[in-house]
């Protein structure tokens, strides 16, 4: 007979992500490709991290060995792990449980009822799951945070509770996992939208985007791929168990709807983003000299919206965002214009006459500017839509990265109507006013034509 191997105690784990690494071995799960990603991810600047994979990807694994190994190498360590549902936390902590019986851990953890505690002579180290619970972890002070399957969470209180904690602990981190969202007006597609804001790199299946303080790596069908491009569907379940074969057995067993959300990490299911991963960002340039001529986009809000002024070049260069608030922003936008017109060319002020017309026509009287009426039907905001998407998709638009409009992009969705499709608001809690004011001043960029010659007749 063979001898049976012995097995080691882990006396003391190490930290970071080296000492991850070796976590993983010695307790018989080592990390595959795509988890050493999200792992490295995990120990870099960036404190709040989300990775996103389809059903299937070891999400909640990888996550219960990072909490693991958290709770046992971070002195005063706290770990709270939250889920939609009771079904779900019990699913996340059974993975813990079964990590922390392994033989190597050496009975370094106790487990109670939802909840692993580790204690040395730096004090007792608790690891928790709590259930859509958010004020109980606003009383929480935590030095991790996981939110496993957040998109299935109902409401915003959990991940800002989590989210907001992060204040209390100069070394607290966030670890987010999760399959797509259904809904792009969800907490995980508001976050998403922050990331994509940001800077985007998209390979074949894999995004990598990086905001202020925020780390988001998903792996998603991209959107020129069909559903039943097996090879591709493939490419964002980096599972090596997961075949194509297998894929092609789940999209006959389930509707396409849940293929789509759950296989192909397809985002808002029935609604759409408006671009494509990484094609905002990419048109990331500078400022246009102050010598070029613009085209004013203008679009004005109610008490509720902001009111906005985008200025762009023949050339597609973004030169002038202006954002401004509240019933009181259509005078600040007939000045910000006024200002602009002092300083450059204006060539025309673009707008809808809603709440404009008087402000325009006045414009003209006194300053002598061009001013074209746009009313904003749905066919015309089609156009413009469609018109702003082959601009920036082909790479022909630059702008400057303005935080404003950066968001305002990142927030908008593409909503279908009986006549394509046109630019809406992914929830009635954001604004979109300035990526508006882009596309109207876009589209008269691309539909200007020369001066008409003006022949004289006899008569005149």
């Amino acid at each position: 007979m063979g001898a049976i191997a012995e097995i080691s105690p882990i006396n003391e784990a190490k930290p970071g992500y080296r000492g991850l690494v070796d976590f993983c071995t010695r307790i018989d799960e080592p990390l595959e490709p795509h988890e050493r990603r999200i792992a490295r991810a995990h120990f870099s600047d960036e404190r709040e991290l989300y990775a996103i994979l389809p059903r299937g990807n070891l999400k909640t694994s990888l996550a219960a060995k990072i909490g693991l190994h958290h709770l046992l190498t971070v002195p005063g360590a706290a770990v709270t792990i939250g889920a939609a549902s009771r079904d779900q936390a019990r699913i996340c902590f059974e993975r813990m449980r079964g990590f922390a019986q392994h033989p190597a851990l050496d009975d370094q953890l106790v487990v109670r009822h939802l909840e692993l505690r580790h204690e040395d002579e730096d004090g007792l180290r608790l690891l928790r799951v709590v259930v859509s619970e958010g004020p109980r972890v606003h009383g929480l002070s935590s030095s991790l945070y996981i939110g496993d399957e957040v998109w299935a969470w109902k409401g915003d209180e959990l991940l800002e509770a989590m989210l907001t904690g992060l204040v209390k602990r100069p070394d607290a981190r966030f670890l987010g996992i999760s399959t797509a969202a259904n809904r792009l007006d969800s907490p995980l597609g508001r976050s998403r939208a922050r990331a994509l804001a940001g800077e985007v790199t998209r390979k074949e299946a894999a995004i990598d985007a990086t905001a202020p303080g925020m780390r988001w790596l998903e792996w998603s069908l991209p959107e020129e791929k069909a559903l039943d491009d097996f090879q591709a569907v493939k490419a964002c379940n980096p599972a090596r168990y997961i075949t194509v074969a297998s894929l092609r057995e789940q999209a006959a067993r389930v509707t396409p709807a849940a293929f789509a959300q759950f296989h192909a990490c397809r985002w808002g299911v029935g609604e759409g983003a408006w671009l494509p991963p990484g094609a905002w960002s990419s048109c990331r340039g500078e400022w246009a000299p102050v010598d070029v001529p613009v085209w004013l986009g203008v679009d004005i809000g109610g008490s509720r919206a902001s009111s906005a002024i985008v200025g762009v070049t023949a050339e597609l260069e973004v030169a002038e965002v202006h954002v401004f608030h509240g019933d009181e922003a259509v005078m600040d936008v007939v000045d910000a214009i006024t200002e602009i017109a002092g300083r450059r060319t204006v060539v025309e002020v673009a707008h809808d006459p809603w709440r404009f017309r008087s402000e325009a026509l006045r414009l003209e009287r006194d300053h002598g500017l061009e001013t074209v009426e746009i009313p904003m039907s749905a066919t015309r905001l089609g156009a413009m839509s469609e018109t702003l998407h082959s601009v920036v998709v082909s790479g022909r638009l630059s702008h400057p990265g303005h935080p404003v409009l950066d968001r305002h992009a990142a927030d908008a969705i593409a909503k279908p109507t009986n006549r394509g499709w046109k630019l809406s608001k992914s929830t009635d809690g954001v604004q979109i006013d300035a990526l508006v004011a882009l596309a109207l001043a876009v589209s008269r960029v691309e539909r200007r034509e020369p001066p008409q010659e003006v022949k004289l007749i006899g008569w005149l």
